[in-house]
C-alpha cells in the first residue's frame, strides 16, 4: 500500500529511483534564528623552534546562553624555505572548558565573513577569535585561561623538509560530525583551539600555516 507525506508547505514528498525508492530531502543548515554562520582563514607563520603545545588558533564562546557550534576546521602546513633538520610535525585541534579568558599576548584579532547579510555581523554575539602573531612567535598565544580536553579532536601531521619546485601543503579536514551526528558544541566558556604539538627544528625556517574554520552562533537546543 502506498502512502503519501506531506510537509507544512503542502508539498507532497517525493522519491527516486526503481530500486531503493529513496526520499528526496535537502539538508538544511543549523537553525541561526537571530543569530548566524560564520567563516575566517588565517595564513601565519610558525616560528623557528616553536614551542611544544604552543596554541596557533582559538574560539571561547562569550555568551551566557548561546551556543556556538564547530561546523569546519581544516588545517593546512607546509615548510616555507630550507630545512637542514627534517622532523615530523603536528598540529591538533582541541576541545576546551574552563575557557574564562583569550589569550592575550602574541595575539592577532582576525576579520572573517558572515554567510549571509541579514545575520548579525561577524563575529556574532558569542565568538571570540584569536589567532597567533603572523610573522610567528614561539611561545604561541598565551595569557588566557583554559583547559583543554586529554585527547585531541583531530591531527594534521606534515613532514618538514626542505622546501622544492612543486611542494605541496599537508591537509586535514577535522570536522566530519555534520551529516546526522551530534557536532561539537560549545557553551559559555568553552570553545577550541588549534596547536603545535611538537617543538619545531631550531634549524629549520618556518611552517606556514593555513586555518579554515567555520561556526554557527544559535540559541540554545
Amino acid at each position: 500500500m502506498s502512502i503519501q507525506i506531506q510537509g507544512n508547505s503542502g508539498v507532497v514528498v517525493e522519491v527516486g529511483g526503481s530500486t531503493f525508492r529513496a526520499l528526496h530531502v535537502h539538508i538544511k543548515p543549523l537553525e541561526y534564528g537571530t543569530l548566524g554562520h560564520y567563516r575566517t582563514s588565517i595564513k601565519l607563520t610558525m616560528a623557528i623552534s616553536q614551542a611544544a603545545n604552543s596554541r596557533l588558533f582559538e574560539i571561547r564562546n562569550t555568551h551566557a546562553t548561546n551556543l556556538i557550534i564547530l561546523t569546519r576546521a581544516r588545517i593546512q602546513a607546509m615548510p616555507n624555505g630550507t630545512v637542514t633538520t627534517q622532523y615530523l610535525g603536528d598540529i591538533s585541534l582541541f576541545r576546551c572548558t574552563s575557557f574564562s579568558a583569550v589569550d592575550t599576548t602574541n595575539t592577532v584579532t582576525p576579520t572573517g565573513s558572515v554567510k549571509r547579510t541579514s545575520m548579525v555581523a561577524y563575529p556574532g554575539t558569542s565568538a571570540a577569535v584569536r589567532h597567533v602573531t603572523v610573522a610567528g612567535a614561539a611561545a604561541g598565544m598565551t595569557g588566557g585561561t583554559l583547559t583543554k580536553d586529554g585527547n585531541a579532536l583531530g591531527t594534521l601531521l606534515f613532514s618538514a623538509v626542505t622546501m622544492a619546485a612543486g611542494t605541496l601543503p599537508s591537509v586535514q579536514e577535522l570536522v566530519d560530525d555534520m551529516q546526522g551526528t551530534h557536532p561539537l558544541v560549545c557553551v559559555q566558556n568553552e570553545g577550541w583551539e588549534f596547536e603545535n604539538v611538537v617543538v619545531g627544528s631550531a634549524t629549520a625556517n618556518g611552517v606556514t600555516v593555513v586555518v579554515d574554520c567555520s561556526w554557527a552562533d544559535v540559541t540554545a537546543f
